[in-house]
């Protein structure tokens, strides 16, 4: 039985207040599979990016569409298929015009990140809850833009994620008190991302970035979560 969920996340800057939001819907099918549709401001670039994505019931990728916006001119739209030898897009730039990829790949992609906080979450499920403290590579993985805040592209981009699994959490954000997993991931910029995310449909309830004083929670949520 399809079943669906909806929810927003807060942008949130210490010295600032909310700096951007996100709102995210999603529909899991009876067989697994789910599709995220996801709209993202960020509003100090100023930024909007529209994101639908699918995933199979392994949370790899199906499909996805992409357009990003900044400074209220498009920058570039694309539509991204996977499956379990290769990744393809097909996209439009306003830098490069025209631009068409095709890649080999070991499997089917796990993850195509978008930068969406939604879709960054999905990271976790490919980490092993039971090798706690010790930092898992995630490979045969792709991003939609290597620029800070995803303000290219999009276009297919080689990446890895070093995720490590921290325990159980209970925490509270502006949505409710969740009974969390604690992941804390690298990024190798100075930046360490720690996020909190609760069921089986792994939920985006907090990421926080402690190096600049940045967090991302949960704010409301609504639906058939699991």
């Amino acid at each position: 039985m399809t079943r669906n969920y909806a929810g927003e996340i807060n942008y949130v800057d210490d010295a600032a207040g909310v700096t951007g939001r996100e709102t995210f819907s999603v529909t899991v099918h009876a067989d697994g599979s789910r599709t995220l549709r996801c709209q993202c401001w960020m509003d100090n670039l100023p930024l909007v990016r529209d994101v639908t994505y699918t995933v199979n019931e392994r949370f790899e990728a199906v499909d996805c569409f992409v357009r990003v916006v900044a400074y209220d001119k498009f920058v570039g739209s694309g539509l991204f298929l996977f499956t379990d030898t290769e990744a393809t897009a097909d996209v439009l730039t306003a830098g490069e015009g025209r631009v068409t990829q095709r890649i080999e790949t070991p499997g089917r992609v796990k993850l195509f990140g978008t930068h969406p906080i939604s879709v960054d979450i999905w990271k976790c499920v490919h980490t092993a809850p039971e090798r706690p403290g010790e930092k898992q590579p995630l490979t045969n993985c792709f991003s939609s833009s290597l620029a800070p805040g995803g303000a290219s592209g999009p276009t297919l981009n080689d990446k890895t994620y070093d995720i490590v699994f921290e325990g159980r959490e209970t925490l509270g954000v502006t949505a409710g008190e969740f009974d969390c997993l604690r992941y804390n991931w690298d990024t190798y910029t100075g930046r360490t991302l720690v996020m909190h995310t609760a069921g089986e449909d792994w939920l985006p309830v907090q990421v926080h970035v402690p190096e600049v004083g940045r967090r991302y929670e949960l704010v409301s949520l609504e639906g058939d979560w699991r």
